[in-house]
C-alpha cells in the first residue's frame, strides 16, 4: 500500500540554442550568430552601413548609404534656401528615421544575417540538435 504519491521528474522543455553556429562551403572557420538583439547593427549601422555590409548585408548597407546621402543632401540644400525651423524639423525626422531602421535591424538583424550567409552559401552547424532546430524554426531558416 503506498501512502504517498511518487513524484515523477518533470521534464523541462529544452530551450533553443543561444548562437546559431554557420560553416563556409569551403570548411573554413565557423560563424557564430548570436539570438537577440543585434547591439552592433543598433549602434554602427548609421556609420555608412559598414557592419551591415561586413554581415552580407549588402542591400540594407545601400539603404542606410543612401539615407544618408538623402539626409547630407536636404542639410546642405535646406540650410542654403530654407530657415533654421525648416531644417530641423528635416533633421528631426530623418534622425526619426534612422532610430527606427536601427531598432527594427537590431531585433532583425541577427536572422537576417543567418539567411544572407545561407543564400550564400553556408550551412548550418549540427542542425540535428534539438535546440538549433528550435531556433532554425523560430528564425524561419527551414526554407
Amino acid at each position: 500500500m503506498r501512502l504517498k504519491r511518487e513524484i515523477t521528474k518533470k521534464r523541462t522543455a529544452e530551450p533553443p540554442a543561444v548562437r546559431l553556429g554557420l560553416k563556409p562551403p569551403d570548411g573554413g572557420r565557423i560563424k557564430w550568430v548570436k539570438d537577440g538583439f543585434a547591439w552592433d547593427l543598433f549602434v554602427l549601422s548609421p556609420l555608412l552601413g559598414l557592419p551591415l555590409f561586413w554581415r552580407k548585408l549588402h542591400a540594407w548597407g545601400a539603404l542606410m548609404l543612401g539615407l544618408l546621402l538623402a539626409w547630407f543632401i536636404a542639410w546642405f540644400l535646406l540650410g542654403r534656401f530654407a530657415d533654421g525651423h525648416t531644417v530641423n524639423v528635416a533633421g528631426d525626422v530623418f534622425a526619426a528615421i534612422f532610430f527606427l531602421l536601427d531598432l527594427f535591424l537590431g531585433w532583425r538583424g541577427n536572422r537576417m544575417t543567418a539567411h544572407a550567409y545561407l543564400r550564400h552559401g553556408w550551412t548550418v552547424d549540427h542542425p540535428d540538435y534539438a535546440a538549433t532546430r528550435k531556433l532554425m524554426a523560430r528564425w524561419k531558416l527551414d526554407d
